[in-house]
């Protein structure tokens, strides 16, 4: 063997060593629990690679920690979609001939094992004609043995259950006002008036629904809200569990928003498609969304590309920097929620 030879031969294996010691890219995907089926869509080529049936209405789904598991929220019973195979693998049913257990809220435990529910629950014995509400409830579920280990009593029935990232005892609740819960003694403590404002604040109205993160980033869940003299946004860390507050210059109606990579950004949609920046709260632009009303936002991990929606049976792609519109993504049917998971 020639010297020439053995040095074509140690180029390669270099070559080697270095391409399996460079760190993978992650790839990104966008799960959209539509009316039927879960839809599933690859980032790259702008088109839904899996579509998982099922045969119920999803108002809201978050993904584990551990991203192993993509929880579907219907009223009344949880759906488990196990995100290595892309497939159904439990159903978790609360209600019950007797019992109408209605989910309003859901959030996972940091350690994957309990889900976190916001409930209103209405209760009757069989051949009598009478109804027994209980107060609204947020109950602790086992995952593994299918049971309630706890429940609290709560002030309103909260659509907004935020886990907090490293803090396994408190989680933040967001209604009619946001509150910090003790998930060990059920203590409440109320954190930011909204329709309950502090002496010489304005009530916040906000409709809180779409948290449109996934886990990995930056943790900022952002949603807006309106006052008598304008609108502005709540932020919650939840790596550390504070809440702020962002001034909106101009009042877009806005469904939900999601925050740039980069934090220098603030989205938000309804019938425009709005940038914001995240320092002053000015506009920077505001397009009409072509496809009409949309309800979630979800950028890739890169930030370059956001997608909106969905409503209607369709996800429209647009460029973050100039906001055009990139293409038009088809779905099984109509949605509500979106979430990215980079893999």
């Amino acid at each position: 063997m020639t010297i020439k030879t053995n040095r074509a031969i140690l180029a390669m294996m270099l070559c080697c060593i270095a391409v399996l010691s460079f760190p993978v890219m992650a790839k990104d995907f966008i799960y959209i629990p539509c009316v039927n089926a879960l839809e599933i869509i690859d980032c790259e080529t702008d088109t839904v690679v899996e579509s998982i049936p099922y045969n119920d209405y999803i108002v809201n789904s978050v993904f584990s920690p551990d991203k192993k598991r993509y929880y579907l929220n219907a009223f009344h019973s949880v759906y488990a979609i196990d995100t290595t195979t892309n497939k159904l693998i439990d159903t978790y049913k609360f209600s019950s001939e007797l019992s109408r257990v209605t989910i309003l809220g859901l959030g996972v435990s940091n350690d994957n094992s309990q889900l976190y529910l916001s409930c209103a629950i209405v209760k009757k014995k069989q051949n009598i004609p009478k109804l027994n509400v209980l107060p609204p409830q947020f109950v602790v579920y086992d995952i593994k043995t299918k049971k309630m280990v706890k429940n609290y009593q709560i002030p309103c029935s909260f659509t907004g259950v935020v886990p907090l990232r490293n803090d396994n005892d408190n989680v933040i609740l967001v209604g009619l006002d946001i509150h910090k819960l003790n998930l060990k003694t059920g203590k409440l403590e109320k954190l930011m008036g909204m329709l309950n404002p502090e002496k010489g604040e304005e009530a916040k109205n906000g409709l809180v629904i779409w948290q449109n993160n996934y886990p990995g980033d930056h943790g900022l869940f952002a949603n807006p809200y309106y006052t008598e003299s304008g609108m502005g946004y709540f932020i919650v860390d939840k790596n550390t569990g504070k809440v702020s507050t962002l001034k909106g210059k101009d009042v877009w109606f806005e469904y939900s928003n999601v925050i740039s990579p980069d934090k220098k950004y603030l989205y938000g949609v309804m019938d425009e498609l709005v940038k914001i920046d995240m320092k002053t709260g000015e506009t920077i632009k505001a397009i009409p969304v072509k496809k009409g009303t949309c309800y979630a936002l979800t950028l890739t991990s890169d930030g370059k590309k956001i997608y909106v929606g969905p409503a209607g049976p369709d996800m429209s792609v647009y460029d973050t920097e100039t906001l055009e519109l990139i293409g038009t993504i088809p779905l099984a049917g109509d949605g509500v929620i979106a979430h990215l998971l980079p893999k």
